[in-house]
C-alpha cells in the first residue's frame, strides 16, 4: 500500500439545540480533523476524496472513517455507482453519526440517538436508543449467509437460494427479547412490536466480515 502523509487541519463546527437536546455539526475538510467533541465522544476523522490523480473508477468517490479515542468506531463510503448501497446515518453507543453533503461541502452530524429516526446498527457491537430513563437497547448477535439449491442439479427443478439469516437482541429494562428474520423477509411492513416500542426493519447489507441492518425504533403514542 502507498504510504501518504495525513494533514491536519482546522475544522469548523456549529452547534444546534431542540426539545431533545443539542447536536453538533463539524464541517470536514480532507485530510484528518482530530477532537471533535461531544459529550463523552472524542472522534477523530479521516476523510479522503478520490480526484483526478486517482484510478478512473475512484474519481469522485469519498471514504470517511471515524474513530472514538483512537479506536475504530466505523466507516462510510460514497461512490459513483448508484447501485452500491451506503447508509449516511450509522449508530455508536447512544450517539447517532451521520455523514452529509451540502452544496460539495461535506459534514459530519453528531447527536443522541432517539426514537423515530433510521439509522444502520451494526454487527460490531451494541446500541441503544433513548436516554437513561427510556431506554431501548439493541444489537445484532448473529447473522448467517445460506446459499444452496433444493435439490440435485440433474433434476432439472431446483430452485437456487441466496439468503442471510439475522438475530437482533433487544432489551427494554429488564425484559430480554430475541427475534430472528431473514433478509428476503424484509419488506415495507416489516415491523417487530415490543410492546411500548416497535422496530421497523428497513434494509439490511451482508459483508462478509460484518453486516449492517436498517430500522427505524419508535414509541408507541400513549406509552
Amino acid at each position: 500500500m502507498k504510504k501518504i502523509t495525513i494533514p491536519i487541519i482546522v475544522f469548523l463546527m456549529s452547534i444546534s439545540s431542540n426539545a431533545q437536546g443539542f447536536k453538533k455539526k463539524i464541517e470536514l475538510k480532507e485530510g484528518l480533523t482530530n477532537n471533535i467533541k461531544y459529550k463523552a465522544l472524542n472522534i477523530g476523522a479521516l476523510l479522503q476524496v478520490y480526484g483526478e490523480k486517482s484510478a478512473a473508477h475512484l474519481i469522485g468517490d469519498m471514504y470517511l472513517k471515524l474513530d472514538n479515542n483512537g479506536e475504530f468506531i466505523t466507516e462510510f463510503y460514497i461512490d459513483n455507482d448508484k447501485a452500491t448501497k451506503e447508509y449516511y446515518t450509522k449508530i455508536y453507543g447512544n450517539y447517532f453519526l451521520t455523514f452529509v453533503i451540502e452544496n460539495n461541502i461535506k459534514y459530519l452530524i453528531i447527536e443522541q440517538a432517539l426514537f423515530g429516526k433510521a439509522f444502520a446498527l451494526s454487527s460490531n457491537g451494541s446500541s441503544s436508543i433513548g436516554n437513561k430513563d427510556d431506554l431501548v437497547e439493541i444489537e445484532i448477535t448473529n447473522y448467517v449467509h445460506e446459499w444452496g439449491s433444493d435439490g440435485l442439479p440433474q433434476d432439472g427443478k431446483s430452485n437456487y437460494f441466496d439468503d442471510v439469516h439475522y438475530t437482533l437482541k433487544v432489551k427494554v429494562k429488564n425484559d430480554v427479547k430475541s427475534f430472528s428474520f431473514y433478509s428476503s423477509e424484509v419488506k415495507d411492513d416489516f415491523v417487530m412490536d415490543l410492546g411500548e416500542y416497535s422496530i421497523q426493519i428497513l434494509s439490511d447489507l451482508f459483508k462478509d466480515s460484518s453486516s449492517l441492518i436498517e430500522m427505524v425504533i419508535t414509541k408507541k403514542e400513549g406509552k
